[in-house]
């Protein structure tokens, strides 16, 4: 009677181990995002994400990717926002190999950190920085941004008259 019971254990652990294993995982590449409830773009958001938020992927459909947060959250990023980190470092030494975390992948990929924004205000003093200080600071609503999108009949407005 043992016999069969562990085999089911581990054959179940294998499968829970190689599902693991072959899950796709996602990066958010962008600053800022959120995860929503449907694959549309003013679909309820279920929550704000961040630059370097790794997400596991679960499906695609029509340019958007559902995917599962590490709190465990389901819901849909668009395609734009997400990127499969593939990144291999090799140090000038060919027998030392490094290796970058997806969190430092996506904060390279942002340019500019906090440190070397400093650096290079510092060295530029007669660049004024208040127009793009400015920008970070507007804040245009949901359904401000779905009225332009309606009016100039773009992306889910594409057919609207």
């Amino acid at each position: 009677m043992k016999k069969p019971r562990s085999l089911v254990i581990l054959l179940t652990a294998l499968l829970v181990a190689l599902a693991i294993a072959a899950a796709d995982i996602v990066v958010v590449k962008i600053q800022a995002t959120q995860l929503r409830k449907n694959p549309q773009f003013f679909a309820p958001a279920v929550v704000a994400l961040k630059a370097g938020d790794k997400l596991e992927k679960v499906s695609e459909a029509n340019g958007w990717v559902q995917v599962k947060t590490s709190a465990g959250l389901v819901g849909w990023v668009h395609s734009s926002a997400i990127e499969t980190p593939k990144f291999a470092l090799t140090a000038a030494n060919k027998d030392m190999k490094t290796q970058a975390t997806a969190t430092e992948v996506a904060l390279a990929a942002k340019g500019f950190n906090k440190q070397v924004e400093d650096s290079y205000r510092a060295k530029h003093s007669e660049a004024n920085f208040a127009a793009v200080d400015a920008m970070f600071l507007v804040k245009v609503s949901l359904a401000q941004i779905a009225d332009f999108l309606k009016k100039g009949r773009l992306g889910d407005f594409q057919g609207v008259k």
